[in-house]
């Protein structure tokens, strides 16, 4: 059956599955379920052009919702391990044999990788002297290292920072700790200030925060914090985010009525209080596949949706194992630095992912808007109930939540 919401106006409006429209008033549709095509045998990975460097095991911090925490299935726990001096030139080697697009992208990742900072920069050596112009830097950090000589380093040679930060110290300080349970929000701010005090440009374009959120319902106060701050007020974050599940500890379904109401009283907050800039990145990401949905006529047979071959992207774990990227669990791993890549293991990854998407998204309501990914293979069928209950669900909040403001204009 089609979706239909009332929004508080009294007006009714329709999802159409089968187009991927909106509609005024209640419609019925019958949903003829999806045919998807044979999947082809994947033999190549043509778009590939941003490869994520995992530096490093280690962290300087303990964040309560870490997926490296060691609480979360089939994945690893911090450690002790770096990449060697003698693994730069095997890394360089493998991006050059299978990058297709120019300029190459290094994204370095952790653990943190400022731990690792002088085989970062020899990474970053080698690299430019191999591509010169056609290579980018981009580094994910927690930004509690970038001294005023890292800082001069990644101004000097174009990084793109991306800098975790949970908003003002009254929560990021409760989420984002060391281990010795004392906050990181002061060190991050500080670093923030001295990019925005001595390279203003470089830090309007360059650095960029991400955000993520425990308890959406503490949004209202997050964003009224940071508007306070004119540091922070200055620069809202390009994600945000929440935790990803954890099966492994139990995930329970969600109710949408109990959904609804935390996101209906986060945007009568923003209503009385248009000038709170976060809370507007915040619903545009919130409700992105929303607004960002192409018009479509499929009642025809069409591709599963198994991210590879198409991905742009490849990890490199520190032992130069091979992922598809940095999320997906470290045991379905598609080759390493000696052997290249495992087009058996890259099949079969993309094998499961469709036989789940056969299985359970033919007739689904919002397979067009879900965003199911190869992470999905770890579940059992018990856990894809709960999974599936929760995308219908968090998929009909954010159809009202997304009528409720096309109605009052704020998208």
């Amino acid at each position: 059956m089609a979706i239909t919401i009332q929004a508080y106006s009294g007006n009714n409006y329709t999802y159409l599955r089968h187009s991927n429209e909106i509609v005024e008033g209640s419609q019925d549709e019958v949903l003829s379920p999806i045919s998807f095509n044979r999947r082809e045998r994947i033999r190549s990975l043509p778009n590939l052009q941003v490869f994520t460097l995992g530096l490093t095991t280690k962290c300087n911090l303990r964040c309560t919702y870490c997926c490296y925490s060691g609480n979360y299935r089939n994945t690893r726990s911090h450690g002790n391990i770096s990449m060697k001096f003698k693994d730069v030139d095997k890394v360089l080697n493998f991006i050059n044999i299978n990058a297709s697009q120019c300029p190459v992208i290094i994204s370095f990742y952790g653990g943190e990788s400022l731990l690792e900072i002088d085989i970062l920069k020899e990474f970053v050596r080698k690299a430019q002297l191999r591509w010169e112009q056609d290579v980018k830097f981009e580094i994910s950090t927690n930004g509690t290292l970038l001294t005023d000589e890292n800082i001069e380093y990644f101004v000097n040679h174009g990084f793109s920072l991306f800098i975790s930060l949970d908003g003002s110290a009254s929560i990021h300080d409760r989420q984002r700790i060391y281990s010795n349970g004392k906050g990181s929000f002061e060190a991050i701010r500080m670093s923030l200030k001295s990019f925005s005090d001595n390279y203003p440009d470089f830090y309007k374009n360059n650095v960029h925060l991400m955000m993520t959120v425990i308890d959406v319902s503490e949004m209202p106060y997050i964003a009224k914090e940071w508007h306070e701050d004119e540091l922070l007020n200055s620069k809202t974050p390009i994600r945000i985010s929440s935790v990803a599940p954890n099966y492994s500890l139990g995930v329970e379904k969600e109710n949408v009525d109990d959904c609804l109401s935390k996101y209906m009283s986060i945007l009568k907050y923003y209503e009385k209080h248009p000038q709170y800039e976060l809370l507007r990145v915040f619903f545009e990401r919130f409700l992105a596949e929303w607004i960002n949905r192409p018009i479509i006529n499929l009642n025809i047979n069409e591709n599963a949706p198994t991210c590879v071959p198409n991905n742009t992207k490849l990890y490199i774990d520190v032992e130069g194992k091979i992922g598809i990227c940095e999320k997906i669990p470290d045991i379905y791993r598609i080759g390493s630095l000696s052997t290249g890549l495992d087009f058996q293991a890259i099949n079969n990854i993309a094998d499961k992912t469709a036989t789940i998407i056969k299985s359970r998204c033919g007739k689904c309501p919002v397979a067009r808007l879900c965003d199911i990914c190869p992470n999905v293979i770890d579940l059992s069928d018990d856990e894809m109930n709960v999974y599936c209950h929760n995308q219908r669900v968090i998929q009909e909040v954010k159809f009202r939540i997304f009528c409720e403001m096309a109605e009052r204009g704020l998208i």
